[in-house]
């Protein structure tokens, strides 16, 4: 049976691609920052309503450390008891969103950004890839839009995912051939809870297809990179065609 880590992947984004995976033949083991019962509600679903295997565990990837042990507790674990421990997938969903006016950006928000993203994104792939070796898997990063445009009130944000997109290129050589590695940057997906329908709309308005993007349409693209045998190397924007316009 095939397994997956999905960072992130009690909430939000990273639940929607936990569920696709699952979906698709997945054990799946869900980290978690600190949200305990968020977490549970996850695992229950998957295990009852999709009929996965599925654990969460704890981890705090802005901490120093916390990939590799990450990976030794899913390693440890009775959910996936076999040895060599077998993964298949890493998907690093998980991302700090703290929106600021340039002016207002600290020295904590800068480092949180940069911790939890690229520098995870590099630990947990360093981490994983003799497992991912053994199984020819795949690494799924999840980048964004505002890697490649100028978002002045998510300046830490925007730049981390940029050093997202350079990792891609350089581990996609680094780890092949045994493991590949892309990233997906969805457009309008699923908004923070404070932003307003108003700035919702205004943002949809600038897509050529002037909607959001479809959950589903999102997750799709994630499994076909993740199990796309000629891909690696590439960021694939799922954006509704936002990225092809100006800001």
């Amino acid at each position: 049976m095939k397994v997956a880590l999905v960072t992130g992947g009690a909430k939000r984004l990273g639940f929607e691609f936990a569920k696709a995976l699952a979906r698709n033949g997945y054990s799946l083991a869900l980290s978690f920052r600190s949200d305990p019962e968020a977490a549970a509600r996850a695992v229950d679903f998957l295990r009852k309503e999709v009929g996965a295997r599925a654990e969460a565990f704890q981890a705090d990837l802005a901490v120093g450390g916390a990939p590799l042990k990450l990976f030794e507790e899913i390693f440890s674990s009775s959910l996936f008891p076999s040895s060599p421990p077998r993964l298949d997938a890493l998907v690093h969903a998980a991302s700090p969103w703290n929106p600021k006016p340039f002016s207002e950006v600290t020295l904590d928000d800068w480092e949180a950004a940069f911790r939890v993203g690229p520098r995870a994104a590099f630990f947990l792939a360093q981490a994983a890839a003799p497992a991912l070796a053994r199984s020819s898997g795949s690494i799924l990063f999840v980048s964004d839009v505002a890697a490649t445009q100028a978002w002045p009130s998510h300046v830490p944000h925007a730049a981390a995912k940029a050093a997202l997109n350079a990792l891609v290129r350089n581990l996609a050589v680094a780890l092949g051939p045994k493991v590949r590695v892309n990233a997906i940057a969805p457009g309008i997906v699923l908004p923070p809870a404070e932003m307003s329908a108003g700035t919702v709309a205004a943002l949809v308005a600038k897509t050529p297809l002037a909607r959001k993007v479809d959950v589903a349409d999102l997750t799709a693209m994630a499994i076909a990179l993740l199990e796309n045998r000629s891909m690696t190397g590439q960021i694939v924007a799922v954006d509704a065609g936002r990225s092809s316009r100006e800001e």
